[in-house]
């Protein structure tokens, strides 16, 4: 985001790249949220232990008002909280089967086999391969909890930072669930994403903190379980208005060698000014100043046929998140300060991808094809 130049952003695999970048720990690590009742219900903490923008076509980039922030309000009310619409979808996988965010097509729908490019795929793709393209591991992360229905968790009203100069409480009278020690990643940007079955919603958080008494946050916002993944409903958790519990890989993924769905990474050369659906809104700045940009909302697809497993050297982990970009690819969805930087789940001890053969934090997965990556015209191909 462009608040303080950090929000999903992230860093560079070097310590000078990531002290330019804003990548250090600029908060103290928090301490633990306060001591509740023990859980009793079915709770799943993840793998971690411890007019208006229609489009006249499909694929046309939107002119958007610019955006400047997590979830800034000084939207054309013509935008705010919609963004372009869905084109019509070329097809639609068995959304009963989905964990989360069951009518987001745009997240687990494979890309088809003869997919239309953006008329610019060519130059965009190769501006892309340039630059450094990491996962973020650690620092700039996502903490992911799933609460059951049945859940002592006990409830917070988060106090939001921005509310009033951004807009009303996000959160509204809703209270989100969050566990007692949940542990939030190191760096600045704090993301926390909490699926609450009892409510069937989700709640995406930036800049979240443990207080004496509570929680609070920077900016947030919700976004129903059973929804398209996109945050409408006010508020925002991501630059471009995709919920910030949705296409972060999860560390079981990469145990698995599997990722069932699109991948979310931000980008130092976002368009200002230009979004595309799924993107609600966008922070694009091209802070690389690159002659080329690409849109926040864009998917990005690494060359499906090349055989990753023929790559010398190639680790478990390259290889898993290569054939995702391969099968579903990637959208491009914040304002960061890395060329791409990808976004996974934050366990502190980094155990699943260390295992998997990511060398720690911003790990450049060095034997991708990084040169050979396309970009679609619209989301589904057509």
């Amino acid at each position: 985001m462009r608040i303080r130049r950090s929000l999903g952003a992230v860093a560079l695999g070097c310590v000078a790249l990531l002290i330019a970048a804003g990548g250090t720990d600029a908060l103290a690590q928090p301490a633990a949220a306060p001591v509740a009742a023990a859980d009793t219900g079915d709770e799943d903490t993840s793998t971690d232990t411890s007019p208006d923008l229609t489009p006249t076509s499909p694929g046309t980039l939107l002119e958007a008002p610019l955006v400047t922030g997590a979830g800034t309000r000084n939207l054309d009310a013509r935008a705010a909280g919609q963004g372009p619409s869905a084109p019509a979808s070329r097809q639609s996988g068995d959304r009963a089967k989905r964990p989360y965010f069951k009518q987001a097509d745009w997240l687990w729908d494979a890309i088809p086999a003869d997919p239309v490019l953006d008329p610019d795929s060519t130059a965009i793709g190769a501006a892309l391969g340039t630059g450094v393209q990491v996962a973020n591991l650690k620092a700039f992360a996502t903490t992911l909890r799933t609460v059951g229905k049945n859940s002592d968790i006990p409830r917070y009203d988060v106090d939001f930072k921005y509310t009033g100069e951004w807009g009303d409480d996000p959160f509204g009278d809703a209270r989100p669930p969050i566990p007692i020690n949940t542990p939030l990643p190191t760096g600045t940007d704090k993301h926390l994403a909490i699926m609450d079955k009892a409510t069937g919603m989700t709640f995406n958080m930036w800049m979240a903190k443990p207080t004496k008494t509570g929680w609070k946050a920077g900016w947030g916002a919700m976004a129903p379980i059973d929804g398209d993944g996109r945050e409408t409903m006010g508020g925002s958790s991501t630059g471009s208005g995709l919920a910030r519990f949705g296409a972060v890989v999860r560390a079981t993924e990469i145990t698995d060698g599997e990722i069932p769905h699109a991948l979310f990474f931000s980008t130092d050369m976002a368009t200002p000014t230009v979004l595309r659906y799924p993107a609600v809104k966008t922070d694009g700045s091209n802070d690389s100043g690159s002659p080329i940009t690409l849109p926040e909302g864009s998917r990005v697809q690494l060359d499906p046929s090349i055989d990753l497993a023929a790559i010398p050297g190639i680790t478990p982990f390259e290889l898993t998140v290569g054939r995702a970009l391969q099968r579903y690819g990637a959208y491009c969805g914040d304002n960061g300060g890395a060329r791409m930087a990808f976004i996974f789940e934050y366990v502190p001890k980094l155990k699943p991808y260390k295992q998997a053969g990511a060398d720690g934090d911003y790990y450049n997965m060095p034997h991708l094809p990084w040169d050979k990556l396309r970009v679609l015209r619209q989301y589904d191909g057509g």
